[in-house]
């Protein structure tokens, strides 16, 4: 079982990793695993609960409605 630290630096690096990916691009969209697509705010938000579940997560550079996005995985 993660302790409190490990889960806060999880959700924290996916956090990172959501506004590298988002840089100075304005209207990116996030596709999370059940197709859902959202605003990076609300992936952010989704990032967050996921590891608190207890789930590992990842976000990476992809194609969402067809523009470059992000895509939400977690396992």
């Amino acid at each position: 079982m993660a302790d409190e630290d490990d889960i806060e630096l999880r959700w924290i690096e996916a956090w990172n990793d959501v506004y590298e990916i988002v840089g100075e691009q304005w209207n990116v969209q996030c596709q999370l695993p059940d197709g859902q697509i959202v605003d990076p705010e609300t992936c952010r938000g989704w990032l967050q609960e996921m590891v608190y579940a207890g789930w590992s997560v990842k976000v990476e550079r992809g194609w969402v409605l067809g523009k470059e996005g992000i895509i939400a995985s977690q396992w």
